[in-house]
């Protein structure tokens, strides 16, 4: 029986991440599959974006709910009942802007959808690219050349090299 001889470079051992791991915890708690990958500034990025998505969405539904009153009021079948809050908007402007704000509310709970996948596809991924490692010799040289042609012509040209 042959054994080889173990490489030093490949004895060094790196604590390997878990992708499954980081995506389980990234759904479990958001940001939590950032921090499992060493990663803690993306999850203050992350909280930062639910704080504005949070921020958006308690705005559009507060006026939502204020322009859904005032049309409410408008059309209830009382006469004795007048719109005190927005008396100087016609009945078709408080409907487009309740309409707006339901809009972007709604908006908002697509991107939170939305940042919640970002977040956990984000975590299965950089676990996955953890050793991914670009060779410090990676180069890109470029010089001028002349060149003649079977013609006796002179081209001017760049050569390119690329050393990995």
């Amino acid at each position: 029986m042959l054994f080889a001889q173990k490489n030093t470079a490949d004895s060094i051992s790196i604590k390997r991440l878990n992708p499954r791991n980081a995506a389980i915890y990234s759904a479990v708690f958001p940001g939590l599959g950032q921090i499992y990958n060493h990663k803690i500034w993306k999850a203050g990025i992350l909280y930062a974006g639910f704080a504005g998505i949070t921020a958006g969405f308690i705005y559009n539904q507060r006026e939502y709910k204020s322009y859904q009153r005032a049309v409410d009021v408008r059309f209830d079948t009382l006469a004795s009942t007048v719109d005190l809050k927005y008396p100087t908007l016609t009945d078709g402007t408080v409907q487009g802007q309740r309409n707006y704000h339901r809009r972007n509310r709604d908006v908002c709970i697509l991107a939170y959808v939305g940042l919640y996948a970002l977040n956990i596809i984000d975590a299965n991924v950089d676990a996955n690219l953890q050793e991914f490692k670009i060779n410090k010799d990676l180069s890109l040289g470029w010089q001028p050349i002349l060149a003649v042609l079977p013609n006796q012509r002179f081209r001017s040209g760049l050569n390119l090299t690329l050393t990995f």
